[in-house]
């Protein structure tokens, strides 16, 4: 679990707020000499962060002191911050949609290098709420096991939304435990690719993307095209309608 430290910039605050929130969170109300030491900066920078965090509603002066002091208030008052904005976010999220399908009509590209930038791209497509199909060509026995998460993620899309999948595979792979396992749901149909074809990606079509994954060199690609997804689904069909059940 990550420390409280890193929990609080996660939050929102930064690295030296972070510190002195948590130091005068502990120590109760403090002078500000008592504080820069427990956070370990100097009183200016202490004066500084204080008055930052006053303005987020998260310190106070201590009212009534002869040596003037400050006290940390509740960190709920963190949490509601963060729901408010993520409520303002909300309710700006369909106009700043609409900015973003906007630029659909011409083709994007996205490239997303190493195995946790893989996974996130596998992450995005499982957890698209817009998505009524998955088309995919993939040879399952020769994903890295490292990439298991992902097998996991499209079994709970199959098997929890009505998202229809239809997948290509390599015969070998006909016993791999991801095969078996959405072999036997009423939405996902799989049939297999002839003996001498190979897959040398996972190659994934949703909506108007297509993602491309090279495990051999640690690469993942989305193009998000409707024309040039449309021809990859058109080759897709032609693939489908020739190959096997088993």
């Amino acid at each position: 679990m990550d420390n409280l430290h890193q929990i609080l910039e996660r939050a929102g605050l930064n690295k030296r707020e972070a510190a002195l929130y948590l130091a005068l969170l502990k120590m109760g109300p403090s002078s500000i000499l008592s504080i820069a030491k427990k956070a370990e900066m100097k009183r200016p920078t202490a004066y500084l962060v204080i008055d930052e965090l006053a303005k987020k509603g998260l310190v106070a002066e201590v009212p009534k002191e002869k040596k003037k002091k400050y006290v940390a208030l509740s960190p709920e008052r963190l949490a509601d911050a963060l729901e408010d904005r993520a409520m303002v976010l909300k309710r700006a999220l369909p106009e700043l949609l609409s900015f973003y399908r906007g630029q659909t009509d011409r083709p994007h590209v996205q490239i997303f290098e190493s195995k946790e930038g893989m996974l996130n791209v596998y992450r995005e497509i499982t957890h698209d709420k817009s998505i009524k199909e998955i088309l995919a060509y993939v040879d399952p026995a020769s994903v890295p096991k490292e990439f298991n998460e992902n097998w996991e993620l499209f079994v709970e899309l199959f098997s929890k939304r009505s998202v229809r999948g239809r997948e290509l595979v390599t015969k070998r792979s006909a016993e791999h435990f991801y095969i078996k396992k959405v072999n036997r749901l009423p939405n996902h149909e799989t049939r297999y690719a002839p003996e001498e074809i190979k897959f040398f990606s996972d190659t994934v079509i949703y909506g108007n993307k297509a993602a491309i994954f090279s495990f051999k060199k640690s690469f993942a690609m989305i193009i998000e095209s409707e024309d040039a997804v449309q021809s990859l689904k058109s080759l897709f069909e032609l693939a489908w309608r020739s190959a096997g059940e088993r």
